[in-house]
């Protein structure tokens, strides 16, 4: 017999302001970081529908930090390997099926994909760059290549540099760039996040601070009372394993990740949980199918049109960042 439910509104949504990227772009120099967050879920909510797309044109990475998921500790190189990659050309055309859209892009380390400038600077119009995340290894001349004004979310990786090189790194770009400095808070970085914070305030360089995403770890009680000071802004919560609950979630609808063979998933939480043996077990005999959507270079590929429901736990702040969640829960007779 079916049940009934009813669905309750969380308050997790995104959109994204309207305009130009250099509006977009000027607005995230100007808005000192501390109100920036505190702006977020407003926004969020008046924007909801507005596509929001992660695209991951490469999982290389230079780097192989103890803690990835991604690259190390289960390398999605074995599932998306570089000749799977399409190029640019092939992008920028596939790009103009889809609806307008904010595109951030994600890695692995995006600037190893030589085409990533042709494929920024040539996006359809209709799309408008929200930003890059990198581990800022490159060279300068590697970032000078994109002419759209884009904000950089620089990741600091305290395994594979020091502190004066990484902020050497970061004021070089900022002479150019709208730069903001990423740290995951590991058990090794948790003692100095406070110390590097008001390092970081001497270079005048805003720092944020993700909470550390792993099946196998958790946070102590007096950990977390450290990382709320700098998460409460906007990651109110942290990943609940065991979060099995049923969800509606507009993932599909507006919100997607592309995958560097052309793959369309639902989040990035889907792909992972889909192809990393990291999950298999908290995944068997639950459903993925929902999780792919096709692929954009299909003919016959298309975005949902209603939300989805999904009882796997949401693990990635990306994921919740840029898409409506509710609780479903039965109602009792």
């Amino acid at each position: 017999m079916l049940k009934r439910f009813r669905v309750i509104d969380t308050g997790y949504t995104m959109g994204t302001l309207k305009g130009e990227p250099m509006g977009l772009v000027r607005i995230q120099r100007i808005i000192p970081p501390q109100v920036k967050y505190f702006l977020k879920p407003y926004y969020r909510k008046v924007f909801s529908n507005r596509l929001h797309i992660l695209f991951w044109p490469t999982f290389r990475c230079n780097y192989r930090c103890s803690y990835c998921t991604v690259v190390t500790k289960y390398n999605l190189l074995n599932d998306f390997p570089p000749k799977s990659e399409r190029r640019a050309e092939e992008w920028i055309t596939a790009l103009e099926k889809l609806p307008p859209a904010m595109i951030y892009f994600a890695g692995g380390e995006p600037f190893l994909y030589a085409g990533l400038p042709e494929l920024v600077n040539n996006l359809p119009k209709k799309h408008k760059l929200l930003g890059i995340v990198s581990n800022v290894s490159q060279p300068a001349s590697a970032y000078r290549k994109i002419k759209r004004p884009f904000h950089l979310n620089a990741s600091y990786h305290r395994e594979f540099v020091s502190e004066a090189d990484f902020i050497a790194r970061v004021r070089e770009l900022q002479e150019f760039l709208d730069v903001h400095v990423n740290i995951v808070a590991t058990q090794e970085n948790l003692p100095v996040i406070a110390s590097i914070d008001e390092l970081m305030k001497t270079h005048r360089i805003t720092l944020h601070v993700d909470p550390l995403v792993d099946l196998a770890f958790h946070y102590s009680a007096s950990e977390e009372a450290l990382l709320r000071k700098y998460t409460s802004a906007d990651r109110r919560t942290l990943v609940q394993f065991d979060d099995f609950s049923g969800k509606q979630c507009s993932a599909g609808r507006n919100y997607i990740n592309l995958m560097p063979d052309g793959q369309v998933f639902t989040c990035a939480g889907g792909f992972t949980y889909t192809y990393s043996a990291l999950y298999a077990e908290m995944v068997k005999d639950k459903p993925l199918g929902h999780y792919r959507l096709g692929n954009l270079f299909d003919t016959d590929f298309k975005l949902n049109s209603s939300d989805v429901v999904c009882e796997l736990p949401c693990k990635d702040a990306c994921d919740r960042d840029s898409v409506t969640i509710k609780s479903i829960k039965p109602i009792r007779n």
